[in-house]
């Protein structure tokens, strides 16, 4: 299974958006586009940059949405990929639409503690919507959930794939971190891939959506009150 995006050419890019060269590169120094996106390839014409296409398109959008609201270093502390150094309250965890109280309940009993990483919110983010799309059924579910929080509680990396895996009638957790862009994962013929997130895309999201929710501090701003 090839768990790359598909790419997106610079020149289809500026075209698809309407971004200029020099609006792209400055969000690059400005830090709102990882730079490790830009990914030179040989082309008849010589070099030509890439870029992974969904993640290219969802950030030049909300870069596009957000600018007038926000100033550029503002941006790029709320589009950082980096985990906020704070952790999340049993109370606070009821303000995420996206969680059902019950899976955080399991969470607590499992790892016998009531705050979590922004980690874990985001892995009980992806249980929660598997089982809205019927991905796995409920019982299911809360067999699965055990040892995907144990593993979850010792993952510090977001650039981390999430893969829920089917083996017969069972199902299981896969953790990918720091996959290669052009990577692949091969498996077992009856292994099966039920679904597969992008920890780093789901944190872009949720940041987004509760920025104004939640008083997240970044790594940046924790070096300079230090």
């Amino acid at each position: 299974m090839d768990i790359s995006q598909k790419e997106l050419s610079k020149k289809d890019l500026l075209k698809t958006t309407g971004i200029s060269y020099g609006q792209l590169y400055r969000w690059k120094r400005e830090g709102l586009i990882p730079e490790e996106w830009f990914v030179k390839r040989p082309s008849p014409t010589g070099q030509e940059t890439f870029f992974p296409k969904e993640q290219i398109l969802k950030r030049v959008q909300a870069i596009q949405t957000l600018k007038d609201r926000y100033s550029l270093e503002e941006l790029a502390k709320l589009l950082s990929p980096e985990i906020t150094n704070r952790v999340f309250t049993e109370e606070e965890l009821e303000c995420f639409t996206e969680i059902d109280i019950r899976v955080a309940a399991d969470f607590m009993d499992v790892l016998n503690k009531d705050t979590f990483t922004f980690i874990e919110v985001l892995v009980m983010i992806t249980l929660c919507r598997w089982k809205e799309q019927n991905l796995i059924q409920e019982q299911e579910l809360y067999d699965l959930i055990p040892n995907v929080a144990t593993t979850a509680a010792n993952i510090t990396e977001i650039k981390t794939f999430f893969l829920l895996l089917a083996i017969n009638e069972a199902y299981y957790g896969l953790f990918l971190l720091n996959p290669s862009p052009e990577g692949s994962l091969l498996l077992d013929e009856r292994i099966k891939v039920v679904c597969q997130i992008s920890l780093q895309e789901l944190c872009h999201e949720i940041k987004l959506k509760y920025k104004d929710t939640f008083s997240f501090t970044f790594d940046e701003e924790t070096v300079k009150n230090s």
